[in-house]
């Protein structure tokens, strides 16, 4: 059969929206009018009229100062694009009164972060925010133990994502990433970890192992973010014994490997497809005879489980110092083995030793729980939502969210992962 040209009446698909630039919202901005007393009197703040499939809303956007409008605009409009009108009515609404490019508006959403990353430096007491727009959000550490200053710094971040874009904001202002090792597939068991990415401020951190690196095992790391690439470097040279080599891209891969033979290499998964890397689970034999371990990124705990292949056995998840993320591998100190099987050993000695009965303040908050509230916790940790929950009990959705809500404040956790690591640590 022979191809046919498209006739000129065949209809082309209309591209895709794109968000305008920021210097253009400006020229967009108004302030309401309305009459009072036969006297015209113009509304303080700005507003702006934004209109998307077919549909035009005007949104007012709470400040007098028309940079922020300005921010707030493109940011209502990025989002609409993202995640539809729901999301930017949503996003347009103010905490107390105040709009998202005001500082006062984030002294509401801080959070006292409850892991240090050692490289950052930081207060044990230090502020974190999670910063959110058109459809992507990271939690930023901002440095500091003052209110004051954090909401400023959270407020100057979320500026910068809206008018630079994310690309631009990620490279500038650190993040903090959860970053599992995935040393089994079934039953899962994986460590992770929080870091910081090294960059903007923290772009300075020494990274380079503290002794001669001479003699040291070297360990490739294949990242593609630069911050993360730098924050893993720190990890692996301050874990006795080894060195870290970066490598920037999978392009840079076989040079790497040629120039450096590492006996381990530590691979973003999302990397592996590109690179012809299959994991299975656990660690993974190279050609070279290097050992390759898969990690994943997550922006938070539950991104993390969630993340976790569905369907098996088991599922065991522990939390290590960033300076010791290698711990379980190396505490027999004959890495490498003659296989992979070998050097994973170790490893499962590690996990079989979570699995002993413990006492303590872990044991003695499970111990409070009721029968309806362990099945509930025990469902969690196999992977169900709600509404699975329910089916599984005979009892309603909200019923399971107030089981829930019971088991946080017996175990003292405020997400649903960390009530599982704890349940699964029992």
């Amino acid at each position: 059969m022979s191809k046919q040209r498209p006739s000129k009446k065949t209809a082309r698909p209309k591209p895709a929206p794109q968000a305008e630039g920021y210097d253009s919202w400006s020229k967009r901005l108004f302030k309401n009018t309305y009459t009072r007393g036969g006297r015209q009197i113009t509304v303080d703040g700005w507003s702006v009229k934004i209109q998307h499939l077919g549909r035009r809303h005007t949104f007012s956007l709470g400040t007098s100062i028309k940079e922020a409008a300005v921010i707030e605009a493109k940011a209502i409009y990025e989002t609409l694009l993202a995640e539809g009108w729901d999301a930017a009515l949503n996003n347009a609404k103010t905490q107390g009164g105040f709009p998202k490019s005001d500082a006062r508006f984030w002294q509401e959403q801080l959070l006292s972060r409850r892991y240090r990353f050692p490289a950052s430096s930081e207060p044990e007491k230090s502020f974190t925010a999670r910063i959110s727009h058109a459809g992507s959000g990271y939690f930023f550490p901002l440095g500091t133990a003052e209110l004051d200053k954090a909401a400023k710094m959270a407020c100057q971040i979320y500026c910068s994502i809206v008018k630079q874009g994310w690309e631009t904001a990620c490279k500038s202002f650190p993040r903090e990433l959860i970053v599992a090792f995935e040393w089994s597939a079934n039953p899962i068991m994986w460590t992770y970890t929080t870091v910081h990415t090294l960059v903007g401020r923290l772009a300075q951190v020494e990274t380079a192992p503290v002794a001669a690196p001479a003699d040291f095992k070297r360990v490739l790391i294949v990242e593609t973010d630069a911050g993360l690439r730098r924050a893993l470097t720190w990890c692996i040279n301050n874990q006795a014994g080894f060195c870290a080599v970066p490598c920037e891209s999978p392009e840079a891969f076989d040079q790497a490997m040629a120039a450096h033979k590492p006996r381990l290499v530590l691979l973003n998964r999302s990397l592996a497809e590109r690179m012809g890397i299959e994991f299975s689970g656990g660690l993974t034999s190279l050609k070279s005879g290097a050992l390759a371990l898969a990690y994943s990124v997550s922006v938070d705990g539950d991104h993390m489980f969630v993340a976790t292949p569905g369907g098996a056995e088991g599922y065991m998840l522990k939390r290590v110092n960033p300076a010791n993320i290698l711990d379980q591998m190396f505490q027999a100190g004959n890495f490498p083995g003659t296989s992979a099987e070998d050097n994973l050993a170790p490893v499962k000695l590690f996990f079989k030793g979570l699995l002993r009965p413990r006492s303590g303040e872990h044991t003695t908050a499970l111990s409070k729980l009721t029968p309806r509230e362990n099945e509930v916790l025990m469902l969690l940790s196999k992977g169900c939502v709600d509404k699975e929950i329910a089916q599984a009990m005979g009892i309603s959705v909200w019923t399971v969210h107030g089981h829930i809500k019971k088991i946080f404040e017996r175990l003292s956790v405020r997400t649903r992962t960390e009530a599982v690591i704890r349940y699964l640590e029992k």
